[in-house]
């Protein structure tokens, strides 16, 4: 008996290697519809222009949507980031109609507000319910067409072990809030 656990072994590792890998040839741009559905109804992000979708199976199974711009709904606020990184749940990889999402991470992210946005905007990131990380984020703070601030460099988590902690530069100098 204790020689055929080896077997069993095999067979478990065979078959998760399987329900990895098999995701790397589906086509997204057809499953993009129900991605961006739920990143609308939960995160309040609307996709609506994106380069490409790719699946990464390894270390965590992610779907990396490449140089999208994003309008956060009730804000009218653009922003734009060169990856957007999906975490499903992992019985999500193949179920798009019951999609779900453990985070989402934004890298490389472009946001440009007025003055009178700020608090909005800080507002919508700090009482967001799902989980979300912002990376590299740099962020013009405008007044009447002019440039007011330029904060480089935020890193922003609702979760975690840096929950609500913002780090990023602000005049060459490096800054924290909590």
């Amino acid at each position: 008996f204790i020689f055929f656990i080896r077997y069993l072994f095999l067979i478990f590792f065979i078959s998760i290697t399987l329900f990895l890998s098999i995701p790397n040839f589906f086509d997204y741009e057809k499953k993009a519809k129900y991605i961006k559905d739920y990143i609308y109804k939960n995160y309040g992000f609307e996709v609506y222009d994106f380069d490409k979708i790719k699946f990464q199976s390894l270390p965590f199974p992610t779907l990396i949507i490449k140089d999208a711009d994003i309008n956060i709904l009730d804000l009218n606020i653009k922003l734009f980031t060169e990856s957007l990184r999906i975490y499903p749940k992992f019985f999500s990889i193949y179920n798009y109609k019951n999609f779900e999402v453990k985070k989402l991470k934004l890298k490389n992210n472009r946001v440009n507000l007025k003055v009178s946005n700020l608090k909005i905007f800080s507002d919508y990131l700090l009482n967001q319910n799902n989980n979300i990380f912002l990376e590299n984020l740099d962020l013009n703070i405008y007044n009447k067409d002019k440039l007011l601030l330029k904060l480089t460099d935020i890193d922003f988590s609702n979760f975690g072990y840096d929950k609500n902690l913002i780090k990023g530069n602000i005049f060459g100098e490096k800054f924290q809030i909590q």
